[in-house]
């Protein structure tokens, strides 16, 4: 057995769906002073698959391993605004692999019905 083979570590299978997102980097809340100032922040992606548990997400900018964002989103068939918290996971040239920290449970339903639908189509 080669020593460099791929162990999947994900629980939920991904789904193929591009979704716009608007992230805010989180890197030293003590520092900002008010929302206005965490709302310039603002970094325009999308996803290009997500699951239960994250997104894999492109965006303007690299993201930083470790980097703690809140993220807003509408899913195709939910005009609600939904939030969340995530930390990326994994970082490349790619894109980001973001793992969700803080999700409600009206919106992980969302998400959930969304993905299953999805996944029924193809």
């Amino acid at each position: 057995m080669e020593s460099n083979q791929f162990v999947e570590k994900r629980i939920h299978p991904r789904v193929s769906i591009q979704i716009p997102l608007k992230i805010r980097l989180i890197e030293d809340p003590m520092g900002m002073t008010n929302l206005s100032e965490l709302r310039k922040r603002e970094i325009n992606s999308k996803t290009l698959d997500a699951s239960l548990g994250g997104m894999f997400i492109s965006s303007e900018e690299k993201l930083n391993l470790g980097s703690i964002m809140s993220m807003n989103f509408s899913l195709p068939e939910f005009p609600v605004n939904i939030s969340a918290f995530a930390e990326v996971v994994w970082s490349n040239n790619n894109g980001s692999g973001v793992h969700f920290l803080a999700l409600k449970e009206d919106d992980l339903a969302s998400l959930k019905f969304t993905l299953a639908k999805i996944s029924m189509v193809r």
